[in-house]
């Protein structure tokens, strides 16, 4: 067999690979969506419905044409994530496995992404098959793409951002350049983190590779206007900066007053970088990353770490590997595996809940990336081809069983002991009214945030109907409940108060149903349980 069809029969061995291991990631993040998670949150619901509108009317729940950012609960959405959920509502309506399929897609395409800057930074295809691989079964990856969040979109376009970069830099007269600074540029617009993290090392990759740069230099002055214009929107709508997200999620000043360094110095800054620098090193430990991974159920299934146990020997393998390419062999590009690692955990450490796995989303990209190089290293310890082929099955094999209980979890008991996190019996309540003709009124609690939405969402509320009705809430629950009516549908009244009358359906919460004063002469229409057979919801009407 001669040299080209040896490579023709690689690269097809190659392909086929990539392509079951693109299999998986499908399979992982499509199979059941609507139901695992159990039901969807009210960010979920708001994108969903913003989608909708979006698609039908070209404007937001606010009745905003095409906004660059999206209003909301007032938390100034990024638009990216809306606009490419729309495609997905559009085609196959406004419901729960529409309003995740663009997440789920996004963490496929972050599969593929994977292998293409692997095999450009790493110069080989095995390495892009293991980070492609380890991607595609990482409980972090899996957990973001259930469910609709920024995180799968920001890291799609660092990563095919990162891939034509590089790929540009040996590809000359091509718009490989371009094109990567324009998806550097959408990135900064998906997620708050994105903005932290993403310009250093933009400014990174550009400042080691300038001289390659500047030999196309039509490319790279086009790709630094196309960023600097989406620089400047940030300026221009300091909405898109998340002053409001970050209000809510600032640390508070009775916390900096407690630090050491405030109380010898009265230094408000200086007692905020104590409290980041604590921060910054959870991000590093090994419960955030190995055991039990962020403390918000929805970000975590609280059993399995942001990565696997197994992970750790490779990660250090990996590590130590990248440092020798760049200490020894001045490999400078290996400083930007560097500082992604560096400047992931950022965003969170700034904020008042963590360890944020959200927020330091980034790691998803950079550690997948080492932990693949690391494996590859200890396979090519081997000289003898069988023993690389056999320490490469046990390797995969290896990770198996992990993935394996992470899946087993995940569809199990994680959905029965958390579906309260993930606002269940919202769905139910809304199928329930909308079946009851006879209703005039019905006031929903607001137990849980923004209640109004999951109205607008699963009865898909024509805008210009939901607009000449909205009445919003001015009193100090807005944060949690936006809007106090709308429609026949009444979201801010005392509840304990509630008064039995024909046509009106009260929803309330176990607590305040136990307290109801005139509860005697209600009657329980129906009694929404969680999965567990725990009480969630009870729907109320007169009794006769």
């Amino acid at each position: 067999m001669n040299k080209q069809s040896l490579l023709l029969r690689s690269k097809k061995i190659v392909n086929i690979m990539l392509g079951v291991i693109v299999l998986i990631s499908i399979l992982t993040r499509f199979v059941q969506l609507d139901k695992y998670p159990p039901s969807i949150t009210w960010d979920e619901a708001s994108v969903g419905y913003n989608a909708y509108t979006i698609i039908h009317w070209g404007k937001d729940e606010w009745g905003k044409t095409l906004p660059i950012t999206f209003k909301s609960f007032g938390d100034d959405k990024n638009p990216v994530h809306v606009y490419l959920t729309a495609p997905f509502v559009g085609l196959f309506g406004l419901n729960d496995y529409a309003t995740r399929a663009s997440a789920a897609f996004f963490g496929v395409l972050n599969v593929i992404a994977i292998f293409f800057l692997a095999r450009e930074i790493f110069k080989s295809d095995k390495v892009g098959l293991l980070a492609s691989f380890f991607l595609a079964i990482s409980p972090y990856n899996i957990q973001f793409s259930r469910f609709n969040h920024e995180l799968n979109f920001a890291i799609f376009f660092f990563l095919a951002g990162t891939f034509l970069f590089y790929k540009g830099l040996r590809s000359k007269g091509k718009n490989y350049i371009w094109i990567s600074f324009l998806l550097f540029g959408i990135d900064l617009l998906t997620y708050q983190s994105a903005k932290v993290v993403t310009p250093p090392l933009v400014l990174l990759l550009a400042t080691i590779n300038i001289k390659k740069l500047l030999k196309s230099k039509k490319q790279f002055f086009c790709g630094l206007a196309i960023y600097a214009f989406f620089i400047s929107l940030l300026f221009i709508k300091p909405q898109l900066l998340g002053g409001e997200r970050l209000k809510q999620n600032q640390i508070p000043k009775n916390e900096i007053e407690e630090t050491s360094i405030y109380k010898k110095t009265s230094n408000e800054m200086s007692g905020m970088s104590e409290i980041v620098f604590g921060r910054y090193k959870k991000y590093f430990q090994s419960e955030f990353l190995f055991i039990s991974g962020d403390s918000n159920p929805r970000h975590s299934i609280q059993s399995v770490g942001t990565f696997y146990w197994l992970d750790l020997p490779l990660l250090i393998v990996g590590l130590l590997a990248i440092l020798w390419r760049l200490l020894v062999k001045k490999n400078k590009q290996m400083l930007v595996l560097i500082a992604w690692i560096l400047l992931a955990p950022l965003p969170g450490a700034v904020s008042s809940d963590m360890p944020h796995a959200a927020r330091a989303m980034f790691l998803t990209g950079s550690w997948t990336l080492i932990i693949a190089y690391g494996a590859f290293v200890l396979i090519t310890l081997f000289k003898n081809k069988y023993a690389r082929v056999l320490s490469s099955v046990l390797i995969v094999l290896a990770m198996i069983i992990p993935f394996r209980n992470y899946l087993k979890s995940y569809y199990g008991e994680y959905a029965e002991k958390y579906a309260i996190e993930w606002v269940y019996g919202m769905k139910e309540i809304v199928e329930f009214t909308k079946n009851e003709e006879v209703l005039y009124r019905v006031y929903m609690t607001d137990a849980f945030m923004q209640p109004y939405i999951f109205y607008l969402y699963y009865l898909k509320v024509p805008l210009p109907e939901y607009l000449e009705t909205v009445k919003y809430n001015q009193t100090e629950s807005r944060p949690s409940n936006l809007v106090s009516s709308f429609g026949i549908y009444r979201f801010d009244w005392d509840q304990y108060q509630s008064q039995p009358a024909d046509g009106v359906l009260y929803v309330v919460n176990p607590s305040v149903y136990d307290g109801l004063f005139h509860k005697p002469n209600f009657e329980v229409a129906k009694l929404v349980k969680y999965p567990n057979g725990s009480n969630a919801f009870y729907l109320l009407l007169p009794k006769y």
